[in-house]
């Protein structure tokens, strides 16, 4: 199983360890590493990469590790989502995509001048 859900998540399946071969990609941070050991992903099982990854990639890095699921948030177009469906697609490999928390953000606008008047007001303060 490839986990690409972020360093944050590895302690979650701490205990899958043992009942499942686990892959996890992360960021190469010293953060990102220190936290996917201390939740039991051994340096062989952890790829420390920034994306974005190319279709080739993926596809060669799932033939190797011999992926069976893979398991990603929902990152979008920037993350890489498209990109793994499509090695998964191509590979005939199941993919859990986790969707993100939905977020209240108290103002929302997509008008240009909306934004500057607020950036303005808030700098006013």
């Amino acid at each position: 199983m490839l986990l690409t859900l972020g360093y944050q998540s590895l302690p979650r399946f701490r205990d899958w360890q043992e009942k499942a071969t686990l892959f996890a990609r992360i960021l190469p941070a010293l953060r990102s590493l220190d936290v996917a050991i201390a939740a039991g992903f051994t340096p062989e099982r952890l790829l420390a990469m920034r994306p974005p990854f190319s279709l080739e990639l993926e596809l060669a890095l799932w033939q190797q590790w011999q992926i069976s699921l893979v398991v990603t948030k929902a990152s979008g177009q920037a993350g890489g989502e498209v990109t793994k469906r499509l090695a998964a697609a191509r590979l005939g490999i199941p993919v859990i995509v986790l969707a993100r928390p939905p977020v209240n953000y108290p103002q929302q606008t997509d008008n240009f001048s909306a934004v500057l008047e607020f950036c303005r007001l808030a700098y006013a303060k």
